[in-house]
């Protein structure tokens, strides 16, 4: 007690963090698991990327380290630069920012509109967010080809928008799937911040927009990096929706890396050559997510700066 009550005379801190090694014991089966289930497979897909394994063939069973050959063949490759171009399109253009900012406008329309039209559009973003990427697939295939409801809707009924506008449909395709669940984050937070701060502002004759851009905007701030992570990272994944609308075409237009890695190992046989691109999207969402993060923090750390200077 004495020792505690003289470490609060001191400044220091008594609810630090302590490490039991017992607890180890009580970790050691998620652990196993962890390494089992992820860490094991990634290890060995980063050496079968370094290896001869094809799918069929002489060296599907008889395979062996290669060293550099499938690295210097993918640098080498056109197609390759162009795959990890348009992926970076559509994770970051649909997935990062585009789902985002649909979720964030759902989110204020439903806070802003009557009880109705919040439980419609709620409906509706949740539906579109719980659907399988299959059926998502299909309607927007059957929607955007001719005599679809969209060339209907614009009276241009014999134009093929999906083969004229690839990249554009499968992205606006990715941004409606994706943005329920981001709809949901911002709701949440949205409930989050402090009414009374909203009154003072409206004291003050705040506008919407200085009261949106002062207030909500800097509250949000955390939510807005969490979702544009979690929406980067499961438009990495989002393999099924471009590989049934489009299959990578028109002439590889929408061959982002997952597709273009499961071409290379499953249709060419070249399996060390797929599983490195799939190394590759392993790195990038490691990049990428590492980055959300240090936006994050630095973000956080500039707003705890500026709060603690205008105390």
């Amino acid at each position: 007690m004495v020792s505690s009550h003289s470490d609060i005379l001191k400044g220091r801190r008594i609810d630090g963090r302590r490490f039991d090694s017992a607890s180890l014991a009580f970790l050691s089966p998620a652990g196993l698991l962890l390494f089992l289930l992820f860490l094991g497979p990634v290890v060995y897909s980063f050496y079968l990327g370094f290896t001869n394994l094809q799918l069929i063939g002489p060296h599907s069973t008889n395979f062996w380290f290669t060293g550099s050959v499938n690295l210097k063949s993918m640098f080498r490759n056109e197609e390759f630069y162009h795959s990890l171009y348009i992926t970076m399109i559509f994770v970051v253009g649909s997935g990062a920012i585009g789902s985002t900012i649909g979720g964030l406008v759902l989110a204020l329309l439903m806070q802003a509109g009557a009880p109705v039209f919040r439980g419609i559009v709620g409906a509706a973003a949740m539906l579109s967010c719980i659907l399988p990427p299959v059926t998502v697939a299909v309607m927007w295939h059957a929607s955007t080809s001719a005599g679809g409801v969209f060339p209907f809707l614009l009276g241009l009924p014999h134009v093929e928008f999906l083969y004229n506008y690839p990249m554009t449909v499968v992205s606006v395709a990715n941004i409606w799937w994706l943005c329920g669940l981001s709809m949901l984050m911002f709701s949440a937070a949205l409930r989050n911040i402090s009414h009374e701060m909203i009154e003072a502002a409206l004291l003050e004759r705040a506008s919407a927009y200085q009261r949106f851009i002062r207030i909500i905007l800097p509250s949000l701030r955390p939510t807005i990096v969490t979702s544009a992570l979690l929406m980067c990272l499961l438009s990495f994944g989002n393999f099924t929706l471009i590989f049934l609308m489009t299959g990578g075409g028109p002439a590889n237009a929408t061959n982002i890396l997952p597709l273009y890695s499961y071409v290379q190992g499953f249709t060419f046989h070249r399996l060390g050559f797929g599983a490195l691109l799939g190394n590759v999207i392993i790195l990038l969402s490691a990049i990428l997510g590492s980055l959300f993060v240090l936006i994050g923090y630095l973000s956080t750390r500039r707003a705890t700066s500026v709060k603690k200077a205008g105390e």
